[in-house]
């Protein structure tokens, strides 16, 4: 493998690295031979993602946080500092939605939790890694967006769809700051990814929302991950401020 497609001893961190795409970066990344650590706020998935990568020679560490918590996530990037010293890609995976309503029926708190998870926590976390990332002048930050953030697709809720298109327009006002210190910022907008949670709440839809795809299916959270990876790698230097869109064929810029 070239350097300029290596992450081997690079410093990730990935939040809601416990589970579904963050899960899946993970396991990329540390078979690529980077030193992961999983920011999450299961104890019990995180621990166990870790035990399972670690088995098999990687070097990875778990730290329970709230990405919606500045505290928290202070605390997350200094135990990363004070394991490794230093950090070269940081991946936001963490987030969700909840039930898609009407905007008569979302709630206002359940508004204000889902920018904040989804939102919020890259907001956070890029400031925390812009910091470490500006020393050594290189870095890599890469968010996920959704396809609802492109096109307002009616499947998920509109708190959710609002708070994935603020990462749209956050990737691309923080790559033009960020370029001059060799930091890039990029997204990944996925369509549909079956988490069981996902498959759950559209099963009696899935058929109905598969003929809107070309490729007639769902994505995978390991195709997800390799589009995250290359945005990753040192290869990846003169693309900042873009977003992947991986979704089947469902929408096209």
């Amino acid at each position: 493998m070239s350097e300029r497609s290596s992450i081997k001893d690079h410093v990730a961190i990935v939040t809601g690295g416990a589970a579904g795409i963050g899960e899946a970066v993970v396991l990329r990344f540390a078979s690529e031979g980077a030193k992961v650590v999983i920011v999450d706020k299961d104890n019990e998935k995180g621990a166990a993602v870790a035990e399972k990568i670690s088995a098999g020679g990687a070097e990875v560490i778990f730290v329970q946080a709230d990405v919606t918590s500045s505290a928290d996530v202070r605390s997350a990037f200094a135990q990363t500092m004070d394991r490794w010293g230093q950090l070269d890609i940081l991946v936001n995976c963490a987030g969700g939605f909840f039930e898609t309503h009407s905007i008569e029926e979302q709630d206002e708190d359940d508004w204000d939790a889902i920018l904040a998870w989804n939102l919020k926590s890259v907001f956070l976390c890029a400031k925390e890694a812009a910091v470490v990332m500006k020393k050594r002048s290189y870095g890599r930050i890469v968010s996920i967006s959704s396809l609802t953030g492109r096109t307002g697709i009616i499947e998920t809720a509109l708190h959710y769809g609002s708070a994935k298109a603020g990462i749209l327009g956050f990737t691309r006002r923080l790559a033009v700051e960020l370029a001059p210190n060799g930091i890039t910022v990029n997204a990944v907008a996925p369509g549909v990814v079956l988490s069981p949670r996902v498959a759950e709440m559209h099963k009696d839809r899935l058929p109905e929302i598969y003929k809107t795809v070309p490729m007639a299916r769902a994505g995978e959270a390991e195709e997800i991950a390799d589009g995250i990876w290359y945005f990753s790698t040192p290869g990846s230097s003169y693309i900042t401020g873009v977003t992947l869109d991986i979704n089947g064929g469902r929408w096209m810029a």
